[in-house]
């Protein structure tokens, strides 16, 4: 069973050209509402590339990968707009593989790679 209380927090860190969001816990059904909520406000004020970092993220249900599956189409409706996701940990890997999601997202290693091909 799901604990509701365990939660998710995440945070928002504004580059010259790009916003990291780093993702701490559990994105599930109770999470992932507030998620898609704060994603949405950050890319109306115009941010067009972001970096998702998962380094830190221990779970995720359907619930939140609905969330990250709209968030990256959202963005691509932007123009020179990009997502790039990093820090899989190996239960978000096969989860990804399984749902053949690492055909829509574009992943990377670590951070530090990310920040690079979020610009590329």
């Amino acid at each position: 069973m799901l604990d509701k209380n365990k939660g998710l927090t995440f945070s928002f860190k504004d580059e010259p050209n790009f916003t990291v969001v780093q993702l701490t816990g559990d994105l599930n059904m109770f999470s992932a509402p507030e998620l898609r909520t704060a994603l949405v406000k950050h890319l109306e004020k115009g941010i067009a590339r972001f970096v998702l970092d998962l380094t830190e993220l221990a779970f995720v249900d359907s619930s939140g990968i609905g969330v990250l599956v709209s968030f990256v189409s959202m963005v691509k409706k932007r123009e020179s707009s990009k997502v790039v996701i990093c820090g899989l940990n190996e239960q978000i890997q096969n989860i990804f593989e399984v749902t053949r999601l690492l055909s829509v997202f574009n992943i990377s290693a670590d951070l530090e790679s990310a920040t690079k091909d979020v610009m590329a």
